[in-house]
Parts: C-alpha cells; structure tokens; sequence
C-alpha cells in the first residue's frame, strides 16, 4: 500500500469520529478499564489531568500497558507513540528521544521525576539519558512547544518519566509490601529480576525501595545473524521517602542509582576490521527533594518547589584495535536545578480560571578528556505565567515565558591565537494561546498557536577536533533555533456509544512548526561545524484512539510528519532525524472474568530515505505483528506474555545510530518474553 493511499484510509476513517451522535438518554457504566487518554497526568498546563482534556498532543502510557509491553529498553516505551521516536543503537542502551523531527542537544526536554536528564556523549547514536524501564510507573509525551512551562529549551517537546511510588503498591489497609518479578526472553535477552519493597510508617510516612538486574547476549536479527555488540548488563536501584508533616503539606525525597555495562564501537554495526570498539561503564545519579503544600481550605495555593541532582559518567576503555587496547576516556555531564510554582483557583466574571506562575533553573557542565567533546557549563533560566479559563463549552490558556542563557567555554587554539575563555548569552520571550470548544457532547474542537526558544548546546559551540576531515571546529558565533507552531485538533470521550457500558476516547492532531536558525552539521573543504543552516518546516497529523466494548478493545496510534529545510544550504532536504510514518493497531480481547486479556499488534514503519556527506541509503518500510496475553488472577499476581516480531522481518530501523555500511540489518528478530509477577502484603 503506498504511502500516499494508507495516509488517506487512516484519515478517512478519522473523519466519523467527528459526526458523533447524541448520547442515549440511560447513563452509561463507568469505564471499567482506564485508557491511555484516560490515565491521570501531570500536563501541559502543569495541572492534573486526562491527556484527553489537554489542547495540545499529550499521549501517557501507564502502568498497565508498561507491564504488558515488557520492554528491554526506555526506546520501547516510547516507539508506540504518535509522532514519536525513539533512537538507540543495540551497543549503546543510552536513549535520545525524537518528536516530530526535532532530536537531541535539548530540543526535547526530558525529566524523571520532574529532574531534567541531559547527558550526551560523542560518537554514532550517542544518546541522551538512562532510564531503566522496570523502575516506571508512567510516561507522559507532550509534543510541541506548547509545554514551554517544563524548562528551556523544549522546541520539540517533552518527555516526562515518573518512578513508581509506595502507595502504588500499598493497599489502603497494610503497612507493608514485598513484590517480586522475574522476567525471562529469547533472543539473547535472558533473565531478569525486579524485587520492590513498600511500607507504610505510620499514617504520614511511605517508603519504597527497588533493586532490578538484567544480563543479556547479542541479539539476532530475522535472517538469523548475530547482530554485533548488542549485550549488556544493568543494575539499577530506587529509594523514595514520602513525608507528610501536616496537612496539606508533603516532602517527597527520591534516589535512583542505574548502572550499564555494555560495548559500543565506534560506528555501530560496521564490518571495518579495524573498527574501534570500547568497552563501556555508565552511571547515573538522580537525586530529588520536593516540597508541596496544597492546603484543602485555601484555592490560591497550590505550590510545589523541586531541587534536584543528575549526573551521568561515561567511562570508557577501548578493547579494539589491538594497537590501542587498554587506552581509556571518560565523558561527564551534570545538571544541577531548581523549579517552584504555584497556582491559584477561583471564579470570576463566570469563568472557572486557574492562574499559574514558575520559575527554573538549570545549571549543567559537560567534561571530558577527549578533544572532540564539547566541554564546558551552560546555565539556563526561566520564569512563565499562564492564565486557565472555562466557561460553558469555552476553555482558552495563555502563557508567556521568559528564557535566558549563559554558555562558557573555551575556543580552539590556531597559529596565530591561544586557547581563550568564551561566553555566550541570549534572551527570548515565548507565548502560547490555545483555545478549546465542545462543539458536541463528549467532542472537543481545539487550536493552538506557540512559540519555544533553544539555546546553543555546548556540543555544538565548543566541539573541536575529532573525525571528518581535518576535524571539527568550534563556532562561537551560532544563534538560539526559535520555533513557532500551530495545531489545530479534537477530543473525543463518548460512553455508551453503541452499547451500555462501551466508551470512546480519541484524540487527532494536525501541526506545523517552522523552526528559525536551525542547527546542524556543515562541511566546507574539510573542516566540520555546526552552523545556523536555514529554516526547518515540520508539518503533519497524529491520530490516537481506544474504543473498549466491554469483552474487549480496539486502539489505533499512527503519525505522518513531514520534516524538511526550506532555505539555506540544505533546502529541500529531509531532517536526518524524522520519525517514520508510523501505524500502530491493536484488537484486544478479555476473557474468564477479565482475567485474560491478550491480543494482537500491528506495526507498520514507512520507507524513508537518510542522506549522508557521501551517500543516499534507502529503508524500506516494513510491517511487524506481535502478539501478548496478560493472566491476573488477583492484585497480587500476574503473568506476562509477549512474541515481538512475530514473523521474524529482518529490517533495520533507520532512527538507530547503526553505521550504513553494516552488512547484516540491525532490527531485533523474533523474540519470546514472559514475566511473573508476586505481591506480598500485610
């Protein structure tokens, strides 16, 4: 099926999901089982809510569907997403996260527990953060600068990782609990282990404390081939202290601890024989302290204040080739931060309006014993204030925020000129005014306009040396990228749609971003930098919906972006990094009492073509059925069951760092998984 006929089926069949008849006059049942629209979320607006409710393209992943997917990886929790992608190369479990295009050095910002994670490194699919996904309890995607309150510097949006809590894990009437999960899969990926521990001190005091290890082999892929340098081994553990020391007051203190051993090489997948490979150790650090006090009594406080600590160390010690065996390099990054806010609620002039104001900050340093690194410190700064109103069938936000940054570091010595100590700084303010209408019972239309401003990242002003050419070259003079945006969409929440007890959740999207002074690679004769090469267009449509008709569901996830430069020296040329058409469906099915629910999943991955200084590479699209089953006998014990890949497709997914000259596809083969999950609790 061509690209051009599967966009327009998907759209067309959009479109009856506009023209919703009025609902029977019998109340339907309550949704016995929460969608993904459905699932509570911190969102765009830093206020609770459904992603369902949100002006804007949020999509959350819970719990539920995080146990089903079992995934190896933080890439895998994400992949499902509209318009999301995820890159990550098989020797190197670092993630960096793609929405609608827009990738890395800060253009997405990502945060676990509210602490941003910015850590980048130099070589093929070098990613952006760990994230051991056995520590999650949900995943918010918020696409678009609309979230311009999370930070600075998400342009492209953002992605926000929440750790697993006690009270997750605690009924109302115990004190403690023990949970156990063992989880095995073919293909390489072997055993693993999760074990989790609650208890509740008291009626103002939880605790939790989780340990997880995994050890797997290289993987295959679906001719069979070892696909080089995929094992690892990860150990990572989670400690948090919830304190309540009066009413409407809470601390909330979280550390994290993950470690990787894996080997990555110096351009993945390459068949060089004298490819350099390094054995790689990766750890990081997560500390965060928060404080909220949300009186019952008073609705002009809401307030929350964060600190927080990340930092990852990347030490490296090269096993290949045997001329350079044993020499070692390191690359450090930590970002230190601190983030308050407050909203206040009340009604006014007829409207039910929530006034919110915030402010962050975030401190990072990048180090490293390698030339090629952009080293140095970059701090950012923020304040924003937004305005929430409904009344009737109206809803309009408004914000604006302020974005200020500071970058030091130090110039590339030439004949003539020493190494010298550089600064850069720049300032922006940035609105957004979304405005929302239920046109419908249950329908939603809305349209949004927004602005985001990223500055320079240290890698891209201060990177010297290293390869291509005589080597890279620092460019002092780059400017921040600015984006605008436009989405227009609808939500739909419909009960008892066709029969007492079904229900409808949808949410569709179309967006254009034109992003000024974008940044990427250049070559001139034989020197590299990064340069403001033009402007970038990203245009394009997401569609996401779960219709549940009680004995079982139907979901359907897909995106078509188009991302591409209009101007400059790259005019008309593809952003390397845009995700693929993607389509994903699902039938479910429940059986015995609920406890059963297993299905089938349909992926589909357009064809895509990715340009290099020196060559074309087409990927052809491809198509990948799996299948899952989930048994829950009671709260406290489940089993999970999953075949990916069910059909063994041999592919290589193009988002992934791999190197184009491999000589064997990259994607995962057919791979067995299965988890068994025990709760104790008194």
């Amino acid at each position: 099926m061509s690209r051009l006929t599967l966009r327009s089926l998907l759209l067309g069949s959009a479109l009856p999901l506009f023209n919703v008849v009025p609902a029977s006059a019998q109340q339907a049942e309550s949704p016995r089982y929460q969608v993904t629209l459905d699932t509570i979320t911190i969102l765009d607006t830093r206020r609770q809510g459904s992603a369902i409710e949100a002006l804007a393209g949020v999509t959350t992943t819970g719990d539920e569907e995080l146990s089903r997917q079992q995934p190896a990886s933080t890439a895998e929790t994400l992949r499902r997403i509209p318009g999301v992608g995820a890159t990550q190369s098989g020797d190197d479990s670092s993630v960096a996260v793609n929405i609608r295009g827009l990738q890395q050095m800060g253009r997405v910002v990502v945060t676990v527990d509210g602490a941003r994670q910015d850590f980048w490194r130099v070589g093929h699919g070098s990613g952006s953060f760990y994230v051991d996904p056995d520590l999650l309890k949900q995943v918010t995607v918020i696409r678009g600068p609309s979230s311009n309150s999370y930070g600075s510097g998400g342009i492209g949006g953002v992605v926000a990782f929440e750790t697993k809590d006690a009270t997750d894990l605690l009924h109302d009437d115990e004190n403690w609990s023990l949970t156990q999960r063992l989880r095995y899969g073919t293909n390489g990926e072997g055993w693993g282990t999760t074990t989790t521990a609650a208890t509740r001190l008291g009626a103002d005091v939880e605790a939790l404390a989780s340990l997880t290890y995994r050890d797997s082999d290289p993987y295959k892929d679906g001719n069979g081939d070892e696909v080089r340098w995929t094992g690892e081994r990860l150990a990572s553990g989670l400690a948090k202290l919830n304190w309540r020391p009066a009413a409407g007051h809470e601390l909330k203190f979280t550390a994290m601890r993950q470690q990787n051993d894996d080997v990555i090489s110096g351009s993945s997948g390459s068949t060089s024989s004298t490819l350099s490979r390094y054995d790689a150790d990766s750890t990081t650090d997560t500390l965060n302290l928060s404080y909220t006090f949300d009186p019952d009594d008073n609705d002009l406080i809401d307030l929350e204040i964060r600190g927080y600590h990340t930092g990852t160390d990347n030490r490296q010690t090269q096993v290949w080739p045997e001329s350079r065996l044993g020499e070692g390099r390191f690359y450090k990054v930590i970002t230190n931060g601190f983030s308050a806010q407050n909203s206040a609620r009340f009604t006014a002039g007829g409207w039910d309006q929530t006034v919110s104001a915030g402010a962050d900050y975030a401190l990072i340093k990048g180090s490293s014993d390698a030339d090629h690194f952009g080293a140095g410190r970059q701090e950012l700064w923020g304040t924003w204030l937004q305005w929430q109103g409904r009344r009737d069938i109206f809803e309009v936000i408004a914000s604006l925020r302020y974005d200020s940054y500071d970058l030091d570091g130090t110039s590339k010595a030439t004949d003539t000129e020493p190494e010298r100590e550089v600064s850069l700084s720049g300032n922006r303010w940035s609105p957004r005014l979304s405005l929302g209408a239920e046109v419908a019972q249950g329908v939603q239309l809305f349209a949004s306009y927004s602005e985001g401003y990223r500055a320079p990242h240290l890698q891209e002003v201060f990177r010297k040396n290293g390869s291509h050419g005589s080597g890279y070259e620092p460019n002092l003079l780059l400017r921040p990228e600015t984006a605008k945006s436009w989405e227009i969409g609808a939500n739909i929440q419909r009960d008892g749609l066709l029969m007492g007890g079904d229900y409808l959740r949808a949410k569709v999207t179309a967006f254009r971003s034109d992003v000024e002074n974008y940044i990427d690679t250049t070559r001139v004769d034989s020197v590299t930098r990064y340069e403001n090469v033009g402007k970038a267009k990203l245009d394009g449509v997401e569609i996401e919906g779960s219709y549940d008709f009680i004995r079982g569901y139907v979901d359907l996830g897909a995106s078509f972006v188009n991302a591409r430069m209009v101007d400059g020296v790259n005019e008309g040329m593809t952003l390397s990094n845009t995700p693929l058409d993607s389509v994903t469906a699902r039938l479910g099915l429940r059986a015995f009492d609920d406890r059963l629910d297993y299905g089938i999943e349909y992926q589909h991955l357009g064809d895509v073509a990715r340009v290099s200084s020196s060559s074309t590479i087409h990927y052809p699209k491809v198509d990948l059925v799996n299948l899952y089953a989930t048994w829950q006998e009671t709260d406290d014990y489940r089993i999970d069951f999953g075949i990916d890949n069910l059909f063994d497709k041999a592919y290589t997914d193009p988002q992934s760092g791999w190197a184009t000259t491999s000589d064997i596809e990259q994607g995962r083969g057919r791979t067995l998984r299965i988890s068994f999950t025990k709760r104790l609790g008194g």
